[in-house]
């Protein structure tokens, strides 16, 4: 293999795509200093899988793209093709050519890509790993790399002679072994924690399943007998039930009838209430047409009365005026003479003025004292008349008011009784609606019960189908992991046997080359057959170191393959031909004397399994050992086989031929040759039985998930229907409330009612002891009213006697006024006698002209009184005959109501009587529909009883189960077998499959540890394998180099001496590695001592050592030779153009010794600033041109 081409494009300074093809041998690559040629360097390491930017020479991994230049714009994305040569099949692909690709964008995004198809960078890495190539190999060498190898630590030098040795790829399968190995360790810790919770539970499980088979051998035996009588009940229940619905039939026709009957009655009934009331409203309305006509006739008859009165008065008024004016005439005349006369007169008559004087005002003052005491007795007698007048209209008023109060009261106190009755009515249909709504509400209630239990049973059946979800989802983590440890075991072993692991090197080195390079290898004997596990041992032992021989077609093949085993210097091997191959065979007649042996296992060859055309090949390796059971029988066998043939144990103990035995203990080996493949198999077969557990179990978690979210749905429906019985219920307790209400407020119109009938009684008591009190005060008033006219009438004679009196007095009282007049006028003067004389004659004149407007007016009143009181003579007569009407009226609409009532009665008397036996009727229908509703209950709750529990139908059980004992003893059985059942206490049914499903767990966990017990013993021993085969490597590496080191120090520094020193012999796994050289002249020294061009020289020789012992395809080498002199560079140029035949080099140098060396010279130049180009040059080509 080797490198062909790389292809660059966008990284660092490559802008363009730039294809650089090398050839086998030496390619050097040259340029003036920041030309970027040591780019090209980078850029294999970077294809190769390097994840540092810092050695990439960069801070991040986008410095790598190019960033632009004066002239340019930055790319976004850098790309790197390694196409290697693969004829060889130097690396594990199926191609010739192979092509590596890797890519990066700015954004940070990579892809890697083998054969242009997209891959992982492990990928890549893997298919380099332990080629020689690789970002950490020796396979390039950059600037300053020489130095950091150098004066890195012993520790971390080893890691290139671990490449060197190929034990990388094992350090990395032992890295992923002992993750394992702690995967493995926590699982089985995590079995272990289940096995023990298990532990805990199966005794206590298994007792459980003891007690719930009792219980569903009972539950069976409570079946036959239980059903059996449910189906002898319901047939007499039946029976009972078709007696009583024949019944309430006929009682609902009846009650029908009836019914209807009472409904027509009602009618009729509410069409004489309505009668009534509207007769009741005549009444009312007649009676105040009445009461209003009375006290109208009453207050005429008043007025007719009192008008009389005045019309008597007014009489003797008249008289009196005429009187008076007649007087008045006489008095004017007789002024007019006394005038004249006493102006003669005055001066005669001033002695006698003082006389007069005294005596008109004794006059006077007797005329008003008479006067004022009759008129002011007369007026207080007249006005307490009037009042006795008015007191008796207002009693008479308030009669009427109390008789028409009684009459409204008894009308209210019908109508009252009326409502009673309706409220009565009321009341029981009231009683009737609450027993229903309280029937409601505890029906509601159980609803409400029954839905709230389901939704808990719901709940709990919920949560148990999440639990068992969450187990069997933890079981199948389980599994998947197991599933995972288990795929990592067959990787582990499918490696190894890969790999080869435990074949001898010659061996497998022949078994890795008989893919293209070698033919005819069929393979290794142990790879052949299949060896069962018991038989293991003994076949491991008996075919010794033949397991490992090769099996080839031919002898021509088993030549090539020793020829090939020599050229490489691979060790040795033992070929078994196939044409060759002899059968060998024990005697017939021993072979039958064996059969007789109790030890006799059987021959060995006959106890591996192969193809029948490799069956010479094992009767000629196994065809005379014979297996017996344990060394004792195999003595005796030997015995009879006068010790000709070899005999092997079970356990691995041999008897040889000629007597000698081998035995002891046996060193377990990782993994056997033999019981590789048969491990192998069984793994995978276990992997795919254990593919299917969890397939199921995968199943059964779907299923779990499913029943979990329909029983989740189901609740929820659950929940819903309890909402809506949680509403129904709180419905028909608000209704049920509301019926308490209003039969509280029917209470408390009964009281109210009971109140008023109080109210009633009362007021009419007080009504009827107002009329008594009024009846004995109107015939005191009439009493009053008697007397007082009687009074008026004498004061008014005495009035009469004293009119007369007062005129004499006034006679005289003018006599004596005329004369003193005169007497004044006389004494006064002529003028002022004139002067009083007119004075006197005017008010004389006054006088008259007012008596004559009284008399006037007198007249008009008695011809307005005469008119007024025909009038009201006339409304009398009208209203007396107005009143005769309503009375007959009256008596008509109290004789028709009383009549209504009657009827009323006697129709209320009979619906109440039909109503009775409604009722009665009604009430039979109720129980009897009662004992139909419990017949119908009782019914139902057995054939559920029959459905739920045992899923009968009534036509399945009658068929199935027969009552064989009386129904009584049958009864007594089912109890019997009920109490059984529950002295069993609480059953768990589950607890049976849950024991078997427990122990078979217990017993898969088990076995599960043992597995991991068992993969935990593999990992460690496939580790403790890699730890051997690392150290086997390391060392005959190490060996190796250490020897090729000494000799090309020499050839490089012409002389000197130098060596390789382990750190830590006795750990080969962890040591480091010393350099110890001394160049020629100079005394043995630490490399550390050296100048930097003896310790770069150094390091060459190192490097040149290790691909003496390990070529590459290929090294990159940049500026390694930068710190050698000319000479030192000479020779370097020298020994690698030697070297160049079986490793190809790509050299970064400045140096012209090298450069004269190379096969194919690149120049890389930066013309164009910050943009790389690349010149090449075929000096092999230049030099034949040159000739020519």
């Amino acid at each position: 293999m080797f490198l062909k081409r790389l292809e660059v494009v966008g990284f660092k300074s490559f802008a363009e795509q730039m294809n650089i093809e090398f050839v086998p041998g030496v390619t050097a690559v040259v340029g003036p200093n920041g030309s970027g040629k040591s780019n090209i360097s980078d850029a294999v390491r970077w294809v190769l899988g390097e994840q540092s930017a810092k050695s990439l020479r960069g801070s991040k991994m986008e410095d790598i793209i190019f960033a632009g230049s004066d002239t340019r714009k930055r790319l976004n994305y850098a790309e790197v093709s390694l196409i290697l040569d693969n004829e060889d099949q130097h690396l594990s692909i199926d191609y010739s050519e192979v092509s590596v690709t890797r890519r990066v964008y700015r954004s940070g995004d990579s892809e890697y890509l083998i054969n242009k198809q997209p891959c992982r960078l492990k990928d890549i890495i893997d298919l380099f790993l332990d080629s020689g190539l690789g970002r950490e190999a020796y396979s390039i060498i950059g600037q300053g790399k020489v130095e950091e190898i150098l004066s890195s630590k012993a520790e971390d030098r080893r890691v290139i002679f671990e490449e060197a040795a190929g034990v990388l790829k094992y350090k990395t399968r032992k890295v992923k072994a002992e993750k394992r190995l702690t995967e493995t360790q926590d699982n089985l810790l995590r079995v272990e924690d289940i096995l023990h919770e298990l532990k805990a539970q199966v005794e206590p499980l298994e007792i459980q399943a003891s007690i719930a088979k009792d219980y569903l051998e009972k539950k069976e035996e409570l079946k036959e007998v239980e059903i059996a009588l449910m189906v002898h009940e319901i047939e007499e229940l039946h029976q009972e039930w078709n007696s009583e619905k024949e019944k309430l039939q006929s009682l609902h026709q009846e009650h029908d009838k009836r019914h209807q009957k009472l409904i027509e009655m009602e009618e009729e009934l509410e069409s004489l209430r309505e009668r009534s009331k509207h007769l009741d409203r005549e009444l009312s309305v007649t009676q105040a047409n009445l009461l209003a006509v009375s006290e109208e006739l009453e207050k005429n008859e008043g007025k007719r009365e009192v008008l009389k009165e005045r019309k008597k008065n007014a009489s003797q008024n008249k008289e009196q005026l005429e009187k008076s004016i007649e007087r008045i005439c006489e008095q004017q005349a007789a002024l007019l003479a006394e005038l004249t006369e006493q102006e003669d007169k005055v001066i005669s008559a001033q002695s006698i003025v003082k006389s007069l004087n005294e005596e008109i005002t004794e006059q006077e003052k007797r005329l008003k004292l008479t006067e004022k005491d009759v008129n002011k007795e007369l007026d207080r007698l007249k006005s307490d008349y009037i009042e006795v007048l008015n007191e008796q209209a207002s009693i008479r008023n308030e009669r009427h008011y109390l008789v028409e109060q009684k009459r409204q009261q008894a009308f209210k106190q019908s109508r009252l009784e009326d409502e009673n009755q309706d409220l009565l009515k009321g009341r029981e249909q009231l009683s009737s609606r609450l027993n229903e709504a309280k029937v409601e509400v505890e029906v509601k209630e159980r609803e409400l019960e029954q839905n709230i239990d389901q939704y808990r049973k719901s709940q709990t059946q919920l949560d148990q189908v999440r639990t068992r979800y969450q187990k069997r989802e933890s079981k199948l983590y389980e599994a998947y992991q197991l599933i995972q440890k288990m795929q990592s075991r067959a990787e582990v072993l499918e490696e190894m046997q890969a790999d080869f692991s435990g074949f001898f090197h010659g061996v497998k080195e022949i078994l890795k080359a008989r893919e293209g390079k070698l033919e005819g290898i069929v393979g290794a004997v142990a790879e052949l057959t299949t060896v069962p596990k018991e038989y293991e041992t003994a076949l491991e032992i008996a075919l010794g170191a033949a397991s490992q021989h090769i099996v080839v077609e031919s002898e021509k093949s088993a030549r090539g393959a020793i020829t090939f085993l020599k050229q490489h210097r691979l060790g040795r091997a033992t070929f078994l031909p196939l044409p060759v191959m002899k059968e060998r065979q024990l005697p017939d007649h021993l072979l039958h004397s064996l059969t007789q042996e109790p030890a006799f296992v059987g021959i060995a060859s006959k106890l591996l399994t192969y193809e029948e055309r490799y069956h010479q090949l094992f009767s000629q390796l196994l065809g005379q050992v014979i297996i017996a059971r344990d060394l004792e029988g195999a003595n005796k066998i030997a015995r009879m086989l006068n010790h000709r043939y070899r005999v092997v144990t079970l356990e691995g103990d041999v008897v040889n031929p000629g007597g000698s035995m081998t035995g002891g203990s046996i060193k377990q080996k990782q993994t056997p040759l033999l019981g590789r493949k048969r491990e192998l198999e069984e793994l995978v077969a276990k992997l795919n039985k254990l593919k299917s557990s969890a397939a199921a179990l995968e199943t059964e978690v779907k299923e779990s998930k499913r029943e979990m979210q329909s029983l989740e749905a189901d609740l929820e429906s659950l929940k819903t229907n309890g909402e809506q019985a949680r509403n129904a219920f709180q419905d028909a307790k608000t209704r049920l409330r509301e019926l308490e209400l209003e039969s509280g407020s029917m209470e408390d119109r009964f009281k109210r009612y009971d109140r008023e009938q109080s109210s009633f009684s009362t007021e009419t008591e007080k009504m009827d002891e107002r009329l008594r009190e009024l009846d004995t005060h109107e015939e005191e008033m009439k009493a009053s009213a008697a007397r007082l006219e009687h009074q008026v009438s004498e004061l008014e004679a005495r009035q009469k006697e004293q009119q007369q009196s007062k005129e004499t007095i006034l006679q005289e009282l003018n006599q004596a006024k005329i004369d003193y007049a005169a007497a004044q006028e006389r004494y006064l003067s002529a003028k002022a006698q004139k002067e009083g004389t007119e004075a006197r004659y005017n008010e004389v004149l006054k006088d008259a002209s007012d008596l004559k407007d009284q008399l006037n007016l007198l007249q008009m009143e008695a011809s307005d009184r005469t008119d007024g009181e025909s009038s009201i003579s006339n409304r009398i007569e009208a209203n007396k005959k107005h009143k005769q009407e309503i009375t007959i009226k009256l008596e008509q609409l109290k004789k028709e109501r009383q009549e209504i009532d009657e009827s009323y009665a006697s129709l209320d008397s009979m619906i109440k009587m039909q109503q009775g036996e409604h009722r009665l009727i009604a009430d039979e229908c109720r129980q009897i529909e009662v004992r139909v509703n419990r017949l119908d209950v009782e019914l139902d709750s057995r054939l559920n009883h029959l459905r739920n529990e045992y899923e009968l139908s009534y036509e399945a059980a009658r068929e199935s189960y027969n009552l064989t004992v009386e129904p009584d003893q049958a009864k007594t059985k089912v109890k019997l077998i009920k109490l059984a059942i529950e002295e069993l206490g609480s059953v768990n049914i589950g607890a049976i499959d849950e024991y078997e499903r427990v122990r078979e767990r217990h017993d898969f966990l088990t076995e599960q540890q043992s597995d991991l017990l068992h993969a935990k013993a593999t990992l460690h021993d496939v580790i403790q394998e890699m730890d051997v085969e690392m150290t086997k490597r390391f060392q005959e590496t190490y060996v190796m180099i250490q020897k090729e080191f000494k000799g090309v120090f020499c050839e490089l520094f012409g002389g000197g001496e130098a060596d390789l020193v382990l750190t830590s012999p006795e750990n080969l796994l962890e040591t480091g590695v010393e350099i110890m050289v001394r160049p020629p002249g100079k005394k043995l020294q630490h490399l550390g001592l050296l100048s930097g061009g003896e310790r770069a020289l150094t390091a060459i020789a190192l490097l040149f050592a290790i691909l003496k012992v390990r070529p590459v395809p290929f090294c990159v080498l940049d500026e390694v030779e930068a710190a050698l002199d000319e000479a030192n560079v000479s020779r370097f140029a020298h020994y690698l153009k030697d070297f160049s035949g079986s490793t190809q080099f790509i050299v970064i140098t400045h140096r012209k010794g090298t450069m004269e060396e190379a096969d194919v010279l690149y120049g890389v130049t930066m013309q164009e600033s910050g943009v790389s180009r690349l010149v090449s040059v075929r000096l092999e080509e230049t030099k034949q041109l040159m000739e020519t």
